[in-house]
């Protein structure tokens, strides 16, 4: 009795399984979240998230520009500041040695990181030694980033980050 059932639920849920996974990669057309201005040449594409709205800014052949946004996405930019460092610290339940490793790693890939009150919330931002940018906003756990490979790319990247306005063209 019970194989018949399993068997007749299968059947009825498999085909609606393989549908679900056939979600199309094309960009859905809509305008910048938070109403960012786009830079002469750069194009927005939102793309499917599953928890957080996922997309990229781009100009052909230059800056792309990642964004996760929502509760779920967190604050990409917060690990390689002081205070994770500290929390890291607080965990008893790990080798001391092994969390200043840690530290130390997090540490050694940061090339600066800046922080700046930005409207109601804060922006921090960070530039890694392998040239990728992270900016967060904390509040309203907005994150970009990008791999910059110019000075040219970096104000490319502040200039429309800078532009995004939390909760604005947010669907609540």
């Amino acid at each position: 009795m019970f194989r018949s059932l399993l068997f007749v639920v299968a059947i009825s849920v498999l085909p609606s399984l393989a549908n679900a996974q056939t979600i199309s990669r094309t960009p859905i057309q809509a305008p910048p979240p938070g109403n960012i201005q786009l830079l002469p040449g750069f194009v927005h594409q939102r793309r499917q998230g599953i928890d957080s709205r996922v997309g990229v800014i781009y100009k052909e052949g230059g800056l792309s520009i990642g964004y996760d946004i929502g509760r779920m996405a967190g604050v990409y930019a917060s690990q390689y500041f002081p205070e994770h460092f500290e929390q890291i610290r607080k965990q008893t339940n790990l080798d001391p040695e092994a969390i200043e490793r840690e530290i130390q790693f997090l540490q050694d890939k940061v090339e600066w990181r800046q922080r700046q009150k930005v409207g109601r919330d804060e922006l921090l931002v960070v530039f890694l030694k392998d040239s990728t940018l992270i900016a967060s906003f904390v509040n309203s756990t907005a994150n970009f980033t990008a791999k910059a490979r110019s000075g040219n790319e970096i104000a490319d990247f502040l200039l429309t980050v800078l532009t995004y306005q939390p909760n604005v063209g947010k669907k609540e």
